[in-house]
């Protein structure tokens, strides 16, 4: 046993006499495998020599409440925080997500009837005519999301620039979400 624990300390020893160029050349090799596992070795070999050892607040809880990133935010942040008020790019932010929501399930929705009803439907006219009130859906749609896209233009436009950027929509994409298609005749 005192073999193992000594060809341990060996190496240890060994490791810690590697020159800086031995050091980056490992650093190289380590890089070429997962970033995940190098975090993790480096993380570990701090560990070993000792690098966290004398760290401020060392064995005391985090303090999660201050956010370093706010700078001049802070108080306003704070204020908005303790009354439980949003700011208005947030506001503005969930407001046009709820349209989009919306809009969303009405596509769904107006697909699983159309879908349903055709697939039921006996005689050609019957189809024609559901075809054309799947058309009418779908233009009907492409105007909301042709205003929702200004809502969304005007959202991103107002936000603070480090928060969440809104994306365009498009019908094609959101029959796509939908399992829809474009045409109720094509199977």
């Amino acid at each position: 046993m005192s073999d193992g624990k000594s060809r341990r300390d060996k190496e240890k020893g060994e490791r810690e006499e590697w020159s800086e160029a031995e050091r980056r050349a490992e650093h190289k090799i380590r890089m070429r495998f997962e970033f995940r596992d190098l975090v993790e070795d480096l993380i570990q070999e701090g560990q070993e020599r000792g690098a966290f050892d004398n760290l401020a607040g060392r064995g005391k809880p985090l303090n999660l409440d201050k956010n370093l990133y706010e700078g001049e935010r802070e108080l306003a942040n704070a204020l908005m925080k303790e009354h439980n008020v949003l700011p208005v790019w947030l506001v503005r932010r969930n407001a046009v997500q709820t349209v989009i929501d919306a809009l969303r399930q009405d596509l769904l929705g107006g697909w699983r009837r159309h879908e349903e009803a055709y697939r039921l439907a006996q005689d050609d006219s019957r189809r024609k005519a559901l075809s054309l009130s799947w058309w009418d859906a779908c233009r009907y749609w492409e105007r909301q999301i042709v205003e929702i896209n200004k809502e969304i233009d005007e959202f991103n436009l107002r936000r603070p620039s480090d928060n969440m950027e809104l994306f365009k929509l498009r019908l094609d994409l959101e029959l796509n979400r939908a399992g829809a298609r474009r045409d109720l005749a094509e199977d």
